[in-house]
């Protein structure tokens, strides 16, 4: 599996978040094996040895680039999820809540989504539901 580094640059090119999370991951991986290769006791030195030669060598910006795009996909793709959470009967209280952030700045971010949706792809939304469940904020 080692020289699996055209599908970590398939991974980067593309838009796959699985594919993002696998390069993120592996590189983790590979980083504690090359630990426990350096300081575990044999056995433990042995399996660390037999791991790293059959996972695929990610480099650290690879790595990088790939947890960068990954959070840049999910991150784009939120405010649905947002609009789901409100018309499931969530507050922006509770949305904020949940991503670590106050209820205006989750307001705000769906908000904008919202403009930047109906500027570059106007025909694929429907404006009025998605305004919709931005404008009961008044009651939270």
């Amino acid at each position: 599996m080692k020289d699996d580094a055209g599908s970590v640059e398939q991974a980067l090119s593309g838009g796959d978040v699985h594919e993002l999370l696998r390069v993120w991951e592996d590189f983790n991986r590979g980083e504690t094996w090359r630990e426990v290769s350096a300081t575990g006791r044999d056995e433990a030195r042995v399996a660390a040895a037999q791991f790293l030669a059959e996972v695929r060598e990610v480099a650290a910006l690879e790595a990088l680039r790939a947890n960068a795009k990954a959070v840049e996909l999910l991150t784009a793709r939120r405010w649905y999820v947002i609009k789901s959470a409100r018309e499931a009967g969530a507050t922006w209280a509770q949305i904020g809540e949940a991503l670590g952030i106050t209820k205006q700045a989750a307001h705000d971010f769906y908000r904008r989504k919202i403009e930047e949706q109906e500027k570059s792809l106007p025909d694929l939304q429907d404006a009025a539901a998605a305004r919709a469940v931005l404008e009961e904020a008044k009651e939270d």
